[in-house]
């Protein structure tokens, strides 16, 4: 299903998407930046990444094949514009990434194994709100 949330929290606006649309094995999905969503398939080591637009139907597909990424991510989130955290549960690891206009994986930077902890449960990132994000800049000045 696909819906709005109002600035009164009132879920509106809803497509549901007929059973079978979807891989069964997508074992996370990660929102982007504008109405972009990447799927990944730890199964398989790929996945897409797919638009959603104002009609609320999924387009603009594109594949990361099979065997293109690896299949131990375990969190993925979306940390700021069009980059990406990978985290690796089993060896705490990661790369950040990014994802280009044309839906494209590149800029990477591994994080190596051990780098992070073995038992995060949860991976996610805060995003400022635009009116706050001037804010949040002029205090971190003040820290550096």
């Amino acid at each position: 299903m696909v819906a709005a949330i109002d600035d009164g929290n009132n879920v509106g606006d809803v497509r549901v998407i007929p059973e079978g649309s979807f891989a069964e094995d997508w074992t996370e999905i990660a929102g982007l930046s504008g109405d972009r969503i990447l799927f990944y398939s730890a199964t398989r080591g790929g996945g897409v990444v797919a638009a959603i637009d104002d009609d609320n139907n999924i387009g603009d597909v594109t594949l990361i094949p099979n065997g293109s990424m690896a299949t131990d991510w375990t969190q993925i989130t979306a940390v700021s514009g069009d980059r990406i955290l990978f985290y690796g549960k089993s060896r705490g690891r990661g790369v950040v990434a990014a994802i280009d206009d044309d839906n494209r994986l590149g800029d990477v930077r591994v994080i190596p194994e051990g780098s992070f902890a073995k038992d995060w449960t949860e991976v996610s990132a805060l995003r400022p709100q635009e009116s706050r994000l001037a804010a949040g800049r002029a205090a971190e000045s003040r820290l550096a």
